[in-house]
């Protein structure tokens, strides 16, 4: 086999053949995916299924703390899981473009084994296409995740409810961005693109959860703005309680970035009472924190108090200040 991707390889021939048995069942060989059928049967489902499906088209596909493989089973896994589902089989769809290196392809099908097997789900089908030099950006992935309901979250919130934060906000927008366009800051910026599987689940066991979210594409003010609008509840934010890592707030400062809109690959946003917050902190570790509250005024809307003791009405991102970062 030749060490790039060929329109060959997209025949459906031999050389599709070679690619598949090679390449793709090498890495994720199981009962499903040894069949070689078009599509999988996964047997016993008898319970309630969570999905979600994704794309990725980050640009470029390698970037401090992670690449596009990793990227694709953490998005996709971590949406089964705020839904309140327990992820257990994805698909992998690849778009390959003519003249990727298969050493390249190789180690985004490794990241894509080693998150998908910290997250406990299988790979059981998927397809692969080949576009034309210059038709495509080297790689990009489609998924499916199937998972099974373990909680119910209705997003039913009550005055005084809190809302937490696993983490510091926009790392993996600015890490993609300083990898794009090769940027010389010191320090080691990474994204935090991560599985969110333990942090899911220790937030399901608790009786007072209201609602999950992972603020990715939009950031931290996007998706809390999600979280009410079409409700009858507003959410106040402190800003002085969310964390932001200096190298990230460094970026933003030089570039006229708000890190309230990057967005992040590995934190999660809960919903919860008031009665079970200090222990879901808790349980989340040392970085989750209690950033703001629902309340009854201002309904639909989101209020964030400044640090120097102002409040700004925070909307939905407008526009596209980092394209392609997922």
């Amino acid at each position: 086999m030749e060490d790039r991707i060929t329109l060959d390889h997209g025949s459906g021939g031999s050389m599709t053949a070679e690619l598949i048995e090679e390449y793709i069942i090498k890495e994720f060989s199981n009962e499903a995916l040894l069949a070689r059928k078009d599509g999988a049967v996964v047997r016993n489902l008898g319970k309630e299924i969570v999905m979600s499906t994704d794309s990725f088209v980050v640009s470029p596909w390698r970037f401090p703390g992670g690449d596009i493989g990793k990227l694709s089973v953490c998005g996709t896994v971590n949406d089964v899981l705020m839904s309140g589902g327990i992820p257990s089989y994805l698909t992998l769809s690849l778009i390959l473009e003519e003249g990727f290196p298969l050493a390249d392809l190789k180690q985004v099908l490794q990241s894509i084994k080693r998150c998908a097997q910290d997250a406990g789900v299988q790979v059981v089908c998927g397809d692969t296409k080949v576009v034309e030099h210059g038709k495509g950006d080297q790689i990009y992935i489609n998924t499916c995740g199937i998972g099974f309901l373990k909680r119910n979250l209705s997003g039913q919130y009550e005055e005084g409810d809190l809302v937490l934060l696993t983490g510091s906000i926009g790392r993996h927008g600015a890490a993609v961005y300083m990898a794009r366009e090769d940027l010389p800051i010191e320090g080691t910026l990474t994204s935090d693109c991560s599985l969110l599987c333990k942090e899911a689940v220790a937030a399901m066991e608790m009786e007072g959860i209201r609602i999950l979210r992972d603020p990715t594409r939009g950031g931290l003010a996007t998706t809390c703005i999600e979280l009410i609008e079409h409700t009858s509840w507003g959410m106040e934010l402190d800003e002085t309680a969310i964390p932001v890592d200096e190298d990230v707030q460094t970026l933003c400062s030089l570039l006229g970035f708000d890190p309230l809109y990057l967005a992040c690959e590995g934190r999660m946003i809960a919903i919860v009472s008031a009665q079970d917050a200090p222990l879901l902190c808790d349980r989340l570790g040392k970085d989750a924190c209690v950033i703001g509250t629902i309340t009854k005024q201002h309904p639909g809307t989101l209020l964030l108090k400044t640090r120097f003791q102002s409040e700004r009405w925070l909307r939905k991102l407008s526009g596209q200040p980092l394209p392609r970062i997922c």
